[in-house]
């Protein structure tokens, strides 16, 4: 055989193989803020994690001593604020009509009550002088006695069921009323009082009888509260039977 005759030997076609690919759906994002295990910091250092400190034993403690202290606070203002409300009210001793209620200096009670259009009383020259009510005359028979003592009463106050305040008239000479004498140890002194008020305000009133402290304020200073018993028909009944005059005894 010559050498043109032999076959020449079969080549084939190069081929590459393509680079190998995964779907989209294989590839996982890697979170940012998280770095991989065993990772680096730009320094070299191992990156750390960040972990939130416990809250400290002393700021927990100043925490519960504040809450105390504020406590405290809120008591004592609370505390202070009642004392000066209840420092300058008085002691009342209370009690009915016909009943002997007893104070720290004084005793006292109420035997009647009356009501009229005019007072006529004899002043200290023995003169009649006649006073006529712009609203109603209640005059309150009273009974009084001192502790150990001499006392003279102050003047006397009506309390209606309204809460309004009436002092003792000024209308009517004090002479010839509960006010005037010295109230001795042992033995009762009998008098009157005489208020002066509309007499739509009689219902539930009741009559608060004090020493006299004359020009010094006492504080929590003894009181005598007296119910007059007087219901809305006790006391409409009282007014319509109203005596046109009623005449005061001289204490001369």
């Amino acid at each position: 055989m010559n050498a043109s005759s032999r076959s020449r030997p079969e080549t084939r076609p190069e081929t590459h193989p393509l680079p190998e690919t995964r779907p989209r759906s294989e590839t996982r994002p890697r979170p940012e803020n998280h770095p991989r295990p065993g990772s680096r910091s730009r320094s070299g250092a191992p990156a750390r994690r960040r972990t939130t400190a416990p809250p400290s034993r002393w700021r927990a403690a100043g925490a519960v001593l504040a809450g105390i202290a504020l406590a405290a606070s809120a008591v004592g203002l609370q505390a202070f604020g009642s004392g000066i409300a209840d420092h300058d009210a008085p002691l009342t001793s209370t009690g009915d009509i016909n009943e002997e209620v007893t104070g720290s200096r004084i005793s006292a009670r109420v035997k009647a009550v009356h009501a009229a259009k005019a007072i006529a009383a004899k002043n200290a020259g023995g003169e009649q002088k006649r006073v006529t009510a712009k609203g109603i005359f209640i005059i309150v028979e009273v009974g009084a006695t001192a502790t150990w003592e001499p006392q003279q009463l102050g003047p006397p106050r009506l309390l209606t069921g309204g809460g309004h305040r009436y002092v003792a008239s000024d209308r009517v000479d004090q002479m010839s009323t509960i006010t005037h004498p010295y109230i001795q140890p042992g033995w009762w002194t009998e008098g009157v009082t005489v208020f002066e008020i509309p007499p739509g305000e009689l219902p539930d009133s009741r009559i608060l009888l004090a020493p006299s402290s004359g020009f010094i304020v006492e504080p929590n200073g003894p009181e005598i509260e007296i119910d007059l018993g007087l219901d809305e028909a006790a006391a409409r009944r009282l007014t319509s039977t109203a005596k046109d005059v009623y005449e005061l005894a001289s204490r001369n």
